[in-house]
């Protein structure tokens, strides 16, 4: 069963990879269809998460623009943001629904997919580490054919076939 344990590392690492690049490619399209207009941050709204020493607050800034067709909306941003009460900002606004709106300058980050990555590399160099298969020694009796050994996780060994083609003379 332990064996099998670094498999939730390569397990969440795809999902994790998973997840962030459909959302890199969701801010991309949004990007590529949104039109910039000068806005200002009419508020922040703040929710929490977790409790105890584990609580996080996101903020939310409450954006007021114009439309490129003279509509004043006011609405809280799809994205999270550090920008205060009263900070200019350019704005991106879907022109089918303006409500649909976000800070410029909110960047699509990459750092779940490094992570992703990261947790996938421990994963599998783990998953390797503690496969079956750790060492293959070799010996021949008598001018017979070549026996193998295979050295299993936990020390022993297990008598094998040698693969074909195994050059056994270096």
């Amino acid at each position: 069963m332990f064996e099998y344990f670094p498999l939730l590392f390569v397990a969440f690492g795809i999902v994790v990879i998973g997840v962030s690049v459909k959302g890199l490619i969701g801010f991309q399209r949004f990007a590529q269809r949104a039109l910039r207009v000068p806005g200002v941050v009419s508020d922040v709204r703040t929710t929490f998460a977790g409790r105890g020493e584990g609580l996080k607050a996101t903020h939310r800034p409450v954006l007021t623009f114009t439309t490129v067709d003279g509509r004043e909306i006011t609405t809280e941003a799809s994205t999270a943001s550090d920008l205060g009460v009263g900070n200019a900002t350019e704005v991106l606004y879907d022109p089918q629904d303006p409500t649909s709106a976000m800070p410029a300058d909110t960047a699509a980050g990459y750092g779940g997919i490094v992570a992703g990555v990261i947790a996938l590399g421990i994963g599998l160099a783990f998953f390797s580490a503690f496969s079956g298969v750790t060492d293959v020694t070799t010996g021949s009796s008598g001018g017979g054919p070549a026996q193998c050994e295979i050295r299993q996780a936990d020390g022993s060994f297990q008598p094998a076939a040698c693969p074909p083609g195994l050059d056994l003379d270096n």
